[in-house]
């Protein structure tokens, strides 16, 4: 657990940098997956054909293309909500892209709140685990 927490603090987050501002396709979403499954694997010697879901359920962790919507999502709200009128316009021009994610989940933006966005997307996640 101490490695995952290492993993997490030190490398995430550099992996991660300006992912509010990405535009990824489905497939450099999947590398990103596979990238943190791989991590999970060796941390915990797990086998290379089994899935990660399960153990990233169980230690908290979200997979790299969720924190991505995650992080768009909770930037979006941080701008729309600002008191600077040019994030704001910001904001509303980039709408269609943020009601786009929203939409994989199920959710309007209207009513979001930073720990609504991390409940809808940590649900989303534990769905496609229990199933």
């Amino acid at each position: 657990m101490s490695t995952l927490h290492i993993v997490k603090t030190c490398c995430i987050p550099t992996l991660m940098y300006g992912c509010e501002a990405w535009s990824l396709s489905n497939t450099h979403l999947h590398k990103l997956d596979v990238a943190w499954n791989n991590c999970f694997r060796r941390i915990f010697q797990c086998c290379w054909s089994e899935t990660t879901r399960p153990l990233q359920f169980c230690c908290k962790s979200l997979p790299l293309s969720l924190l991505v919507d995650q992080r768009q999502l909770i930037l979006w709200l941080q701008t729309r909500r600002s008191d600077n009128v040019i994030l704001r316009t910001m904001s509303v021009l980039n709408r269609n892209e943020f009601v786009a994610v929203c939409s994989k989940y199920s959710h309007g933006v209207d009513l979001m709140t930073q720990m609504k966005i991390k409940d809808m997307i940590w649900d989303n996640f534990a769905r496609t685990v229990l199933l």
